[in-house]
């Protein structure tokens, strides 16, 4: 049952992804990047979910993978997604927003992407 409700959590990040990229395309770059750092969110609460751990309400990467860091090994290059817990606030406010360019975006995606692949790779049972 764990593992169904973590594929369903990895469905929402996935459809997040896809949104991602349809905004970038119509320049709605603030907007598409939210998207990401939800990506990156779903993905880690779909591992502590899988894992049997209560999910917090929060929008901190680094909180979730050091939940996640006493059960899986992380790799290193994943650490660099604490940093878009800003683009849940950054770009949904305007108080808070700062301009995002192509390649700050791009950079993003790459992230997002790796973080969905290893969590997708766990709940899915694959090496």
């Amino acid at each position: 049952m764990r593992r169904h409700y973590a594929k369903l959590w990895l469905e929402f990040a996935e459809e997040d992804l896809e949104a991602s990229r349809i905004l970038v395309k119509r320049g709605l770059i603030r907007t598409a990047t939210y998207h990401l750092q939800q990506v990156v969110e779903k993905s880690l609460k779909a591992l502590l979910i899988l894992q049997g751990a209560e999910i917090p309400r929060t929008h901190d990467i680094e909180r979730l993978m050091n939940l996640l860091s006493s059960s899986y090994t992380i790799p290193r290059d994943l650490w660099d997604a604490v940093n878009l817990t800003e683009y849940a606030f950054t770009t949904r406010y305007p108080d808070d927003y700062e301009p995002i360019g192509e390649e700050e975006y791009e950079s993003v995606y790459e992230i997002a992407v790796r973080v969905y692949k290893w969590a997708k790779g766990i709940v899915e049972g694959q090496p």
